[in-house]
Order: C-alpha cells, then sequence, then structure tokens
C-alpha cells in the first residue's frame, strides 16, 4: 500500500501565538497508521542516539514465564 505524502505549512508572525490548531489538523490528516509509522521512526532514531542499531527495533518483553493452573 503506498502512503500519501502530507505536506503543510504555517507562518507565525511575531507576537502571534500558536494556538496548537495547526499541529491537531496535521496528525488528524495523518491519520492512525501516519502515527504510527512516525513513532516507530522515533523508536529507531533514539535507539541509533544510544549507540544501538536502530535499524530493527524491538517491543520491551517483560513477561518472563507463564504458569497455568
Amino acid at each position: 500500500m503506498a502512503s500519501r505524502r502530507i505536506v503543510m505549512s504555517r507562518i507565525l508572525r511575531p507576537g502571534e501565538k500558536d494556538d496548537g490548531s495547526f499541529d491537531l489538523e496535521f496528525w488528524r490528516r495523518v491519520g492512525a497508521e501516519g502515527r504510527f509509522a512516525a513513532m516507530w521512526e522515533m523508536v529507531g532514531e533514539a535507539a541509533a542516539f544510544r549507540g544501538q542499531d536502530g535499524s530493527q527495533p524491538r517491543l520491551q518483553r517483560s513477561v518472563f514465564r507463564i504458569k497455568r493452573g
């Protein structure tokens, strides 16, 4: 599935306050799949900053044993 690229820009003049509506509109347009892709890319970048191989990040695994009753 080809992802479509979202391009948006906003200019704030000196003294103009950012109310956050631009960011909300951008992420609404990107959608859930785009938000997840951006998050996963940041996970890889954070691993690379720590000197780890960021090409194949993994989710943390905290369960080490399951005992059935």
